[in-house]
């Protein structure tokens, strides 16, 4: 071919919207021996079959211009045949998939299924680039993984299927240098969100120091407790931050370092939440949002729920006992039922009017109240239950600041020892411990040391 017709058939090609021919006709030569004409026809038959962009496809894998169109519309038809729903979009990420035969194709995904993979039709279709990966590669990586500490690899794969495509060399770098910046277990950190193999480690550490700029006294433990933070840009949390100050939330920075979540969800999702909390007749959402952050990470059924199922068990405002103490929203319903039902097996008569004075006892273990009952008895007070029944926070404290208060109050001579324990053991721990010090034989020294305290 003459210096001229190349020169021509770059110019028709840059006509025809590709960048850079010079660099296509060098990596497929045979491009020159194609008549523009045919090159034209592809574009629209390939537009017809629904691919957008047809030149963009071209250019990043020029042999699809070597491909009769019949074959194209086969391969199509064939990847809908092993369960691909959306072949022209795969094709569309990688062009590649239509240079390789279907029966390769077809054993990959029996060969994945055999290494433990539930789904390999949805793996492709995230990462088609699997189909490049020798299966025995794939067996290596997995193997590699555990190696690693990494309990589940197959897990981690599923969820984040370009892990494959890393170099294992580079995955161990990253555990390394994710210790180097404080991350106590970063193969916990990883196997819990794998997408944090795909960011660059000054990356990482970039954001640890912005978040610091920003209040966050702890970026590290907000990482680990919520990685996805790693994918989104310091300016989209300043704005976060911003915008829950617009909506009344006096702290931001607090509420995100204890409920990291909050950061990563739309600000539209958290201004509806407060309105749903408002129609169902929270009457300050943003207090029961700063006192409990994770409020805000519930679905509105859910919460809509959660209180016609409290009703149903028997409490009469489950909106004002949820108000009191928000963690209610975070206790299944059937662990409240199953709650309800031991209290009762301990002798309490009332379990229901219990929790909604003091709602906190449903995250309490019943063991751990069966304990605190049984060290009460042991102390000498005669009736726990019924001491309990009258002020149920009791069920609440430490074994240890229980046991201490117990054994002040019982050496008492003025009695009434029920009534002067539930009022000791709600003192701050500074002045039980100079009660305890004194050694008080009457109440009266009791109240006159808690006086002197203040």
């Amino acid at each position: 071919m003459s210096v001229d017709n190349i020169r021509n058939k770059i110019a028709d090609l840059r006509e025809l919207g590709f960048a850079d021919p010079v660099k296509m006709i060098t990596s497929r030569p045979t491009i020159l021996d194609l008549a523009i004409d045919n090159i034209c026809g592809k574009i629209a038959d390939l537009r017809e079959l629904g691919f957008a962009d047809p030149v963009k496809m071209i250019t990043s894998s020029p042999t699809i211009l070597d491909l009769a169109i019949d074959n194209i519309c086969g391969k199509i038809a064939d990847l809908h045949e092993l369960g691909f729903a959306d072949p022209v979009t795969m094709i569309t990420s990688t062009p590649a998939i239509l240079t390789y035969a279907i029966d390769n194709i077809r054993s990959k995904i029996a060969d994945l299924h055999k290494l433990g993979f539930a789904d390999p039709v949805k793996m492709i279709t995230s990462s088609p680039t699997l189909l490049n990966l020798a299966i025995d590669n794939i067996r290596s990586k997995i193997a590699d993984l555990h190696k690693l500490g990494f309990p589940d690899p197959v897990k981690m794969i599923r969820s984040t299927p370009s892990i494959l495509t890393y170099a294992i060399e580079n995955t161990r770098g990253k555990i390394a240098d994710l210790r180097e910046l404080g991350f106590a277990d970063p193969v916990k950190l990883i196997a819990s969100n794998p997408a944090v193999l795909g960011y660059a480690i000054d990356n990482i550490r970039g954001k640890a120091v912005d978040l610091q700029k920003l209040g966050f006294a702890d970026p590290v433990k907000m990482i680990t407790s919520r990685p996805a933070i790693l994918g989104y840009t310091i300016d989209s949390i300043r704005i976060k931050i911003a915008d829950l100050r617009e909506l009344g939330f006096a702290d931001p920075v607090k509420m995100g370092t204890s409920t990291p979540a909050i950061l990563t969800y739309a600000i539209e999702n958290i201004r509806n939440k407060i309105a749903d909390l408002r129609e169902l007749g929270f009457a300050d959402p943003v207090k029961m949002g700063t006192s409990t952050p994770a409020i805000l990470t519930y679905a509105i059924e859910n919460i809509r729920g959660k209180i016609a199922d409290l009703r149903e068990l028997g409490f009469a405002d489950p909106v004002k006992m949820i108000t009191s103490s928000p963690t209610v929203l975070g206790v299944g319903i059937n662990n409240i039922r199953s709650k309800i039902a031991e209290l009762r097996q301990l002798g309490f008569a009332d379990p229901v009017k219990m929790i909604t004075s003091s709602p906190p006892i449903v995250g309490l273990a019943i063991a751990s109240m069966r304990t605190k009952i049984a060290d009460l008895h042991e102390l000498g007070f005669a009736d726990p239950v019924k001491m309990i029944t009258s002020a149920p926070a009791i069920l609440g404290y430490a074994p240890e600041r229980l046991l201490l208060c117990g054994r002040i109050v019982t050496r008492l001579k003025d009695g009434m020892a029920d009534d002067m324990l539930a009022r000791l053991i709600k003192k701050p721990r500074a002045v039980i411990d100079a009660v305890a010090a004194a050694q008080p034989r009457t109440w009266s020294e009791v109240r006159a040391i808690i006086a002197a305290a203040k």
